[in-house]
């Protein structure tokens, strides 16, 4: 197929865009003597050697529920077993001092609860909206915005579900009641900004029982939209897996339009590009946007969860709905990229990645397009790839850090997703 004139002249701009961005984030080195730098050190150990991957997420799994130092000690010496040299020498080192008294088993136990917790602190704000703010004022203050996702998915029951929704109304409105802290932290003008899941909304959520399901969802998404309204706050549906992507679109679409929301464009869906239907369901939602009148905001994300997609249906011999390999799920990136630059501003597109060859796509298509920086939004994750966010605010960009907040144990599973992510062999971060 040959390529036109037009298509070299943007895979050029890309590439320039790109080595721009790239020698601002090779000028940001962590020094030795910060946390971070050590932080690193085990994230890259965990690159290197899978048996430390794996007995690292399993230690991470397992670590709320020590609440001794002897059995914290116990589990370290059973999933980092001495003998083991590919383990880094300090951690060995402490297993071996793990052994004889209560008082080192006491010393041990201190610093490894330290250090998982600010290990996990790197990527969760707090425990709540008020613990969080010192986070949030700083985010503020390096130019950026945010986003809060409180963590815990699953629900078991009804009455959980009724928690999670009620967790969610009071952080819009806790938080909308200390903007005014944060607000003049930078020039950067925002609103409260909330990422929910609404598989959290039901505990039977299930495509199944669609109408059920739209039901129960619709009820307490319905509530947690009308606080947001009330607060002047923007609200964004996360998507899961993929067995929920329909229904999902299908329940946002519908409350959205009814009468008390038809006019609300404080609200975003996510489309994840690694889906082989990602460009289809992008179409079909940026259709109903046109029809409906309203701009909404579509954050376009890589995806969460391609190792589970890919095991699940090879389990169940379902066809595989995900991109099998980077540079396609990549290439899809850049396609719904263009699908939503081009429908400007009935779609506000935020672009919720770390790779910077996508960021640099983003970047020239807008420029292609006429759309000014302000037009473009870019989102990562907190405590993920600063050297990348600030090459992104070097280039004039707005950038929102996507932050999640609440209890450690919940907070576990979160943290395993961000470790695997940073040190996935397919991970740009990597």
């Amino acid at each position: 197929m040959s390529i036109s004139s037009q298509q070299r002249q943007m895979e050029l701009r890309t590439q320039a865009i790109g080595l721009e961005l790239f020698s601002h984030v090779e000028q940001e080195r962590a020094s030795i003597f910060e946390s971070q730098w050590w932080e690193d050190q085990i994230l890259e150990w965990c690159m290197k050697n899978e048996d430390m991957k794996t007995q690292l997420l399993r230690f991470v799994d397992v670590f709320p529920s020590l609440q001794s130092p002897r059995q914290l000690a116990a589990h370290l010496r059973q999933y980092f077993p001495r003998s083991n040299r590919a383990f880094p020498a300090f951690l060995r080192l402490g297993i071996d001092l793990s052994t004889p008294t209560f008082l080192t088993r006491s010393i041990l136990s201190h610093e490894t609860r330290a250090m998982i917790t600010r290990i996990a602190r790197r990527f969760i704000a707090g425990k709540n909206i008020d613990d969080s703010f010192d986070v949030l004022r700083e985010i503020r203050e390096k130019g950026m915005t945010f986003t809060l996702d409180l963590l815990g998915e699953a629900v078991l029951s009804e009455t959980e579900a009724d928690r999670y929704m009620n967790a969610c109304i009071d952080s819009i409105e806790r938080l909308s009641e200390r903007w005014a802290e944060i607000e003049g932290a930078t020039a950067v003008k925002d609103t409260p900004n909330l990422s929910l899941k609404i598989s959290s909304l039901f505990s039977q959520f299930d495509p199944a029982d669609n109408a059920g399901t739209k039901q129960a969802v619709k009820a307490r998404l319905r509530k947690i939209f009308l606080a947001a309204r009330q607060a002047g706050a923007f609200v964004n549906v996360d998507m899961e897996q993929y067995a929920y992507c329909e229904l999902t679109l299908e329940i946002f679409r519908e409350l959205l339009e009814e009468e008390a929301f038809r006019d609300f464009s404080d609200a975003g869906i996510v489309v994840q590009a690694y889906l082989r239907e990602s460009e289809r369901l992008l179409g079909d939602l940026l259709h109903w946007v046109e029809r409906r009148g309203t701009p909404v905001t579509v954050r376009l994300v890589k995806g969460a969860y391609w190792d589970y997609e890919i095991i699940h249906a090879r389990q169940m011999g379902w066809p595989i709905p995900v991109f099998t390999s980077k540079p396609e799920t990549d290439a899809g990136f850049e396609r719904c990229t263009d699908m939503l630059l081009e429908r400007f501003p009935a779609v506000r597109m935020a672009a919720g990645t770390h790779n910077i060859r996508s960021m640099a796509h983003a970047m020239a298509a807008a420029e292609a397009l006429g759309l000014a920086p302000a037009d473009l939004e870019f989102q990562m994750l907190y405590g993920m790839g600063d050297p990348i966010k600030n090459a992104v605010l070097n280039a004039g960009y707005p950038l929102r850090a996507y932050t999640p907040f609440g209890e450690l144990i919940p907070g576990m599973a979160y943290l395993v997703r961000r470790i695997l992510e940073n040190t996935s062999n397919e991970s740009f971060l990597r």
